[in-house]
């Protein structure tokens, strides 16, 4: 028995370690990031930036609520994406998921995933739904994602501009995507998928559990065409908003830039803030001033700015979307908290705060 607990307390300690090495990992991350946005936010303010950053004053009404508008845009989306996904195996209003996506959303500047802890928490807690069937649900949204961005991405590097044609190349190519993930997910959803998935016989002990039952609720969820179509579409339109951003930023700021650009850099300003490990504050900003110089997008703008050369043009229009898109986080999250707090469901968000 002492022997027992002593080797447990050696299992503990060697936990002990290994948190505090990711606790490090993260700390060093966070302070890297922040100091990413340190010199993206110095790029663009140099002295060659100084005409462009003077247009802000110059700036319309409506260029100013179209870029927060935008900005409002990607959170009710990406809501209403988590929304209509989790729909066919679990009935969720679509105002509390908006919410939460809000609170989540802001969350994400900020390393130790808290994003994510706070997503799992208030859907676990508030609205009943299983931490297993939250893992295949969060699964879904990625192969979701993946069935729209891959063909757009496809489309995209070949046809360089977008035309007409580009947006035919699109709208078939991401149905082609979804559906193709549709009719690969009916084969294994429902109660034929479990018995076909029980056939192979390593993993017939496994679908008996209700583990698996959980898990299995991602096909059940992919499967639905219904729900996975309005989640491709809102994916598409969520991509738009994004290069819709930089349209905007550059117009405020004098820049031109093409409609294939903007794409282009609001696609990696996304998936930057999606993918990164220690929150997306400064490593959004840094890798897409890095992606523009790589793919030539700040020397096409500096050329035509009559800049010296360097990052700096679209630096400026980084940092302007960055800055107009924390303001409209702060207020969305806001509402957010406001509105689970005061709607029926368990309350949960005193308990996050403690």
């Amino acid at each position: 028995m002492g022997e027992e607990r002593g080797h447990g307390g050696d299992m503990a300690g060697a936990g002990k370690p290994r948190s505090l090495v990711r606790v490090l990992v993260q700390v060093i991350g966070f302070a890297a990031s922040i100091a990413a946005l340190g010199w993206a936010v110095k790029m663009a303010l140099t002295e060659e930036n100084r005409a462009q950053l003077e247009n802000l004053q110059n700036a319309s009404a409506a260029q100013i609520m179209a870029l927060v508008g935008l900005s409002f845009s990607s959170v009710a989306i990406n809501g209403l994406i988590f929304w209509v996904v989790i729909r066919p195996v679990h009935k969720i209003r679509a105002t509390d998921v908006i919410s939460t996506n809000a609170i989540a959303t802001l969350l994400a500047y900020l390393p130790f995933k808290l994003s994510l802890v706070a997503r799992i928490a208030i859907h676990r807690k508030r609205d009943g739904v299983p931490v297993l069937t939250i893992g295949a649900w969060f699964a879904a949204m990625g192969v979701l994602m993946l069935a729209v961005l891959g063909p757009m991405a496809l489309v995209s590097f070949v046809l360089k501009e977008v035309n007409v044609l580009w947006w035919a190349g699109v709208i078939g190519s991401v149905a082609i995507g979804v559906g193709a993930v549709i009719v690969l997910a009916r084969a294994f959803y429902g109660e034929r998928g479990v018995k076909r998935i029980a056939s192979v016989g390593m993993l017939k002990g496994w679908t008996e559990k209700e583990s698996f039952g959980r898990l299995h609720a991602g096909f059940d969820m992919i499967a639905c065409p219904w729900s996975s179509s309005w989640a491709g579409a809102l994916r598409m339109l969520d991509v738009l908003a994004f290069a819709g951003r930089f349209v905007v930023a550059a117009a405020v700021l004098g820049l031109p830039i093409s409609g294939g650009d903007a794409l282009l850099l609001g696609s990696v300003y996304f998936l930057i803030g999606v993918f990164s490990p220690f929150g997306m504050l400064g490593t959004r900003e840094a890798g897409t001033i890095g992606a523009a110089a790589l793919f030539g997008v700040s020397s096409a703008a500096i050329g035509a700015g009559g800049g010296d050369g360097g990052e700096g043009p679209i630096a400026a229009a980084v940092v302007f979307i960055t800055a107009v898109e924390a303001v409209v986080n702060l207020g969305c999250a806001g509402f957010g908290v406001a509105w689970l707090r005061v709607s029926p469901g368990k309350k949960v968000l005193d308990d996050l705060v403690e």
